[in-house]
């Protein structure tokens, strides 16, 4: 396996030297984080105040708080996709410039290739996902919003599925693609629709049911759920906690704490089940693709 190591390696090497590309697969979060803090933070805030019972205790600094660890969970959810999709320009352009030919020539199998090009960008999504934990923790907790260790750790470690189940999927989705032109429009396409179906441009409460429905089956909606639990439930509760049991519950499943696909309620554990099946199922995919030369 010194092979592979050695090509994970490499793609890693060429990922990260080209620090324009480092830079615009993270512009995706800066932009949902900038357009959030200048744009959005006061208008979910109100939002959420308005629907409060006009009797009911709050404190204007608490719910922003909590509307931050909701939003910055699920830009981490957002850079797990985004970044292992841009990290697959190295694949793509060796494909046009004929290298991917060239290491077929070598002892490397197309399946051991394959597998160098997915857990470089697993490795490549994996860093960048945690830097952008690392600055949300950072923000959370220098403006004071309540957050506990737990939490914190629990949210690091979801970065690992988050970033394996994102470089399993978009992997079979670029697997063909020989054309930068064909990967620069996907890539802008995935990085403006995964953060509606996520629910991190607008809570996924708010959409219609088919939405709803599309949204949760989208394995990185799952993980963004998963840290919002992790992340933002101790801020959720200091604002919610002395709320009327219906009142909390519908906030609690508004703001796409907890998902619901045709009628089935999913537990944190059956989302991580979820997450994993689908990663499992898209490996499957890639595997017969492999099998066709591709």
């Amino acid at each position: 396996m010194s092979d592979v190591a050695a090509f994970v390696r490499r793609n890693c090497l060429i990922y990260f030297r080209d620090r324009s590309s480092v830079i615009f697969s993270l512009m995706g979060a800066l932009i949902v984080i900038l357009l959030y803090l200048i744009f959005l933070r006061n208008m979910l805030v109100d939002s959420i105040i308005s629907s409060m019972p006009a009797s009911f205790p709050y404190e204007e600094g608490a719910v922003k708080g909590m509307v931050d660890a909701w939003v910055l969970s699920g830009v981490i959810a957002i850079v797990s996709v985004t970044t292992t999709a841009g990290a697959f320009q190295t694949m793509v352009q060796d494909k046009v410039d004929g290298k991917y030919l060239d290491g077929l020539m070598t002892t490397m199998s197309p399946l051991k290739i394959s597998v160098s090009y997915v857990l470089s960008t697993f490795v490549i999504g994996l860093i960048m996902s945690v830097i952008t934990f690392i600055t949300s923790v950072i923000f959370l907790i220098a403006s004071g919003t309540e957050v506990s260790m737990t939490g914190i750790l629990l949210t690091l470690v979801l970065t690992i599925p988050a970033s394996l189940s994102s470089s399993m999927i978009v992997y079979t989705i670029v697997c063909k693609m020989r054309s930068a032109g064909a990967f620069t429009g996907m890539y802008t396409i995935l990085s403006v629709l995964i953060g509606f179906l996520t629910g991190t441009y607008m809570p996924i409460g708010t959409m219609d049911t088919v939405m709803q429905n599309i949204s949760t089956m989208v394995p990185a909606t799952h993980m963004a759920s998963l840290m919002h639990r992790t992340l933002g439930t101790e801020s959720f509760d200091v604002v919610m906690g002395g709320a009327p049991l219906e009142t909390y519950a519908d906030v609690w499943n508004t703001m796409g704490y907890e998902l619901t696909m045709f009628g089935y309620d999913f537990t944190p554990m059956m989302s991580i089940l979820y997450v994993f099946g689908m990663t499992a199922l898209f490996f499957v995919i890639a595997v017969l693709i492999n099998r066709k030369n591709c």
